[in-house]
């Protein structure tokens, strides 16, 4: 048996960032924080913060935040949404979750056993942890949520397809018995769709006022306007959390967010538009936060549609991108260069591939060989919304018109996106974007693989996805790293419908007397149970 425990210290909640952190941070070129100073002492006494020494936690207090995205339905096993992730990270819990290393720790589960064949997986329980509603956490409310899960369609059914059996032999003991061993389930669970709701409100069919075991529980929410959630006194980690309440305040206009932010109507605001991150990088009093990755930015080509049915035609296009230049445009530099789907800093990122770089000359030659020696033209349907991928779309459109290739750009809404490119698949080229790429499965299956949810973009390889396939039968990451090294050369040689073009970094600003580490290291998520107000 193979058995995997807590950390030494016996913390289940991350340290802070460590390895993927300083590497993201020390590519991007920039400070981790930036803190200045700012005098509003006589606020923080009013809002009930406790006063200590700089940097060391202190409890109490309302944390005021002003959200890019409302809150959108609370279901966690079916709700999608960044905004809703990033709230329900902080109410609801799984067995599992990922820490600054990649690694999976125990959460709800103080350890797991797998049977050499990794066809069975034995978890052993926190005891005393309590639900909101004040009923015991026991194996029984674990069952009754995967079940929900897999009988309702949940998010994560999928991953949940391989499993033969569930059981919960006792209170504190939960059983899985798999047809074949899947490795990415572990890192599922760890996601907020498969985190654990009482017994009985996993019958209900929709959840409107989710019941957790997590720091915070749910307070109030008002539609498009504020969502509030207060500390759970009776949090199985006496520590945590430091804050009484975090009121966010839903405001989606990005200047309106950031003048409220600066007026010192809210202490911390996310989604900072990056035209002003080099302004906030400077301010007095202000902490300005940039986090690799929030999200991977690609150009998607339609491989079932002439001329991208054509590799030597998407390997021309590809040539005549200047990614710097594209990131420099579109993020004000505040991204980073991609050229695989691995995340950077983690095991499964190649450790010297590289990305084609802009040459006219080569373009020419694939064109020739594609047999459109004088360039081809194509639609280019990017979602209106989003500035970045509008402007990266832009300078790619200026680019590729150098060699003769002249892609027609379309604004559309994100709606007609989802219709037309995703599910009609009626498109040559678009963009779009990957969240929460920390376990592999998220970028090298799900998007590129057709058996992948996400996959619309119609290149299929048998020799990579038997690759990937084999992959996601090892649990060894030392084995199973070289994989996706080579899944990435694969995908590089052979040009899938995916280039990749930039990582999307989390922008956040924040008063300095706001402390600690937010962001959670999926990059799409908030933590707030380990931060604070002095």
């Amino acid at each position: 048996m193979v058995r995997h425990h807590r950390n030494e210290e016996g913390r289940v909640s991350s340290s802070g960032p460590t390895r993927r952190h300083v590497i993201s941070a020390a590519a991007a070129g920039v400070p981790l924080a930036l803190a200045g100073c700012l005098g509003n002492g006589d606020d923080e006494a009013d809002d009930g913060a406790s006063t200590g020494p700089t940097g060391e936690p202190g409890y109490g207090g309302e944390l005021r935040w002003g959200g890019s995205v409302p809150v959108q339905n609370l279901d966690p096993h079916f709700e999608s949404a960044a905004a809703s992730a990033r709230v329900l990270e902080n109410i609801t819990q799984g067995l599992v979750r990922v820490n600054w290393d990649y690694d999976l720790e125990g959460l709800l589960a103080e350890s797991w056993e797998s049977s050499e064949d990794n066809m069975e997986i034995t978890f052993s329980l926190r005891e005393g942890v309590q639900f909101h509603d004040g009923s015991a956490f026991t194996s029984e409310d674990v069952l009754a949520s995967y079940t929900r899960i897999q009988e309702r369609e949940g998010l994560a059914a999928d991953y949940l397809s391989l499993v033969e059996s569930m059981e919960a032999p006792e209170e504190y003991t939960f059983e899985l018995e798999l047809s074949e061993p899947f490795a990415p389930l572990l890192f599922r669970m760890a996601t907020s769709h498969m985190h654990i709701v009482p017994a009985h409100q996993a019958e209900e069919a929709s959840i409107d006022v989710p019941i957790g075991t997590g720091p915070f529980e749910f307070e109030s929410r008002e539609i498009d306007a504020e969502f509030v959630m207060a500390r759970f006194d009776d949090y199985w980690d006496d520590e945590y959390p430091y804050l009484d309440r975090v009121t966010k305040t839903e405001i989606p206009d990005n200047d309106v967010r950031l003048d409220r932010f600066q007026a010192g109507e809210v202490d911390f605001i996310n989604d900072v538009p990056p035209r002003h991150a080099d302004g906030l990088k400077d301010e007095p009093g202000v902490d300005f936060i940039e986090r690799f990755p929030q999200s991977l930015v690609y150009l998607g080509l339609n491989c079932d549609e002439e001329p991208f049915d054509n590799r030597d035609a998407r390997i021309a296009l590809e040539y005549t991108i200047d990614r710097e230049e594209v990131v420099e445009a579109a993020l004000y530099g505040n991204g980073m260069v991609a050229n695989s789907p691995a995340t950077p800093g983690s095991d499964w990122e190649h450790p010297s591939l590289e990305a084609r770089r802009q040459d006219f000359e080569k373009a020419q030659e694939h064109l020739e060989a594609a047999g459109y020696p004088d360039g081809y033209e194509a639609t280019f349907q990017i979602p209106e919304q989003y500035n970045d991928q509008v402007t990266a779309a832009q300078v790619i459109q200026s680019s590729a018109s150098e060699v003769g290739i002249d892609l027609d750009i379309q604004l559309i809404t994100w709606s007609n996106w989802l219709s037309d490119v995703w599910e009609e698949r009626n498109f040559q080229a678009t963009t779009s974007s990957y969240l929460a790429l920390w376990y592999p499965d998220a970028g090298f299956h799900r998007p590129l693989h057709p058996e992948g949810a996400f996959f619309f973009t119609g290149w299929d390889d048998d020799e990579y996805n038997a690759l990937v396939d084999d992959a996601r039968q090892l649990y060894d990451m030392d084995e199973r790293a070289p994989l996706y090294h080579e899944a990435a050369e694969m995908l590089k040689e052979k040009r899938s419908g995916h280039i990749m073009l930039y990582w999307l970094p989390t922008l956040m600003a924040r008063n300095e007397n706001y402390q600690g580490e937010v962001m959670s290291p999926d990059g799409s998520t908030f933590r707030f149970e380990d931060t604070w107000l002095e």
